[in-house]
């Protein structure tokens, strides 16, 4: 009950000691910023609906222009990695951080692995009339590349968005 009572103080405490103008200003910036970005990001070109999912999603090209807008940088770094060449399995999780003048403004995360669906091998059936996977996947040591991009590609995407 303490904790409660001291969290609900320092909560009203930070509330009493805003600077409500200054808030009101950030408010109206991210308000204009938000315009900028709706008049400038393309559908299907930089958001769209991915198949599954009911809502639009940040793709890359939309995450590239809003870190220009923002005259953002992208640094990456690789985590996490499994390179199991014996067993044909590869995964990477990366970090991207965002920064503004050298400064960091967010990071996002990404991962990919060659086990995903959109690498699984599948073949027509007539009798079934769409498409089955057939049980196997890709070469996994020439998506090895495309993995580690898909990966750092969502980490970019995820700190765009945290932006």
């Amino acid at each position: 009950m303490t904790n409660e009572i001291a969290t609900n103080t320092t909560t009203l405490d930070l509330v009493m000691s805003a600077d409500v103008e200054r808030v009101s200003q950030q408010l109206q910036a991210i308000d204009n910023f938000q315009m900028v970005v709706q008049k400038t990001l393309r559908p299907e070109q930089d958001f769209g609906t991915i198949p599954g999912t009911n809502k639009p999603t940040l793709l890359k090209p939309g995450a590239e222009k809003i870190l220009m807008l923002m005259g953002l940088t992208s640094e990456y770094e690789i985590i996490d990695k499994v390179e199991d060449y014996a067993g044909g399995f590869f995964a990477y999780t990366v970090k991207s951080s965002l920064l503004k003048n050298g400064q960091l403004i967010t990071e996002g995360f990404g991962s990919a692995n060659t086990k995903e669906n959109r690498y699984r091998l599948n073949e027509w059936s007539e009798e079934e009339h769409k498409k089955v996977w057939t049980g196997g996947y890709q070469d996994p040591y020439t998506l090895v590349n495309t993995v580690l991009k898909m990966a750092k590609k969502r980490a970019q995407v995820d700190a765009a968005l945290t932006v």
